[in-house]
């Protein structure tokens, strides 16, 4: 199995060499001679994205969703229409938690998809919906996934809930926050049980709250920052990140083999 980073900047990443943070899950399940792909968070861009590692809409099987920001899911119009009208109605499977669901729709996708040339749609007219329940866990072409709710914006009204994934691969566990706030107490039994983390991490003068922030990483014990890897960052002078102990920055198009 191979992760790909097809970007690893933050949502307003302007970076000529760099894209949102979505990533490509690939593996070859035993007995088929063609991989089984699976786009982790559709952004915005992630046709340009994509189209640099060479993907098109219809070579993916499924495409999980974290959280409704436009960086995670602002490219789903364009998979959805692509596959209807260039690649023959492939379908795709949607896997996300149910709360967003109806929201992903209403609020985000309604819009552009609604009306078609077959009459009024629904997101289920473009993709297989798989609904998730939260700390629940999912299979994917004979691998698991833990969905895990972690807080990404926290205010005296609401929380806005995004959910990180913990994968259980054949020779590894990994841990991809998607986008989380600093929360050590909370994340350290995944941390710790975890072969590879994959952090969201922000640079800058400025804490925002919403992101674990390179400052506050740091401070976390030596033996979690080594088995650490960060993305998510805007286009800021990056520190050394190796020199602080971390494994570093993952740069764009990056792959890591989870066996």
């Amino acid at each position: 199995m191979k992760l790909t980073f097809a970007g690893t900047g933050s949502a307003f990443c302007m970076a000529a060499d760099n894209f949102q943070s979505n990533m490509v899950l690939e593996t070859t399940p035993s007995g088929d001679q063609q991989p089984k792909r699976m786009l982790i968070d559709c952004g915005s861009d992630a046709r340009h994205s994509l189209r640099n590692l060479g993907f098109l809409p219809n070579d993916f099987e499924a495409v999980y969703i974290s959280h409704l920001h436009s960086d995670h899911i602002g490219g789903l119009e364009w998979m959805a229409l692509a596959n209807y009208f260039v690649f023959d109605g492939h379908r795709v499977d949607l896997i996300t938690v149910e709360d967003l669901i109806e929201p992903l729709w209403e609020h985000s996708l309604r819009g552009g998809l609604e009306t078609s040339d077959h009459g009024n749609s629904k997101l289920s007219s473009y993709f297989d919906i798989i609904p998730l329940r939260p700390n629940e866990s999912f299979d994917w072409q004979g691998l698991r996934f833990d969905v895990i709710p972690v807080p990404h914006i926290v205010t005296q009204e609401k929380t806005m809930w995004s959910y990180a994934l913990f994968g259980h691969a054949k020779d590894k566990s990994f841990f991809l926050t998607t986008d989380a706030i600093f929360n050590p107490d909370a994340h350290m039994p995944f941390y710790r049980k975890a072969d590879i983390i994959f952090q969201d991490c922000e640079l800058g003068p400025r804490h925002s709250g919403v992101h674990a922030h390179y400052d506050q990483l740091v401070t976390l014990p030596a033996g979690i920052k080594a088995k650490m890897w960060l993305y998510h960052y805007p286009a800021y002078d990056k520190p050394d990140a190796k020199a602080d102990g971390f494994c570093g920055f993952i740069e764009p198009e990056q792959s890591f083999d989870l066996g």
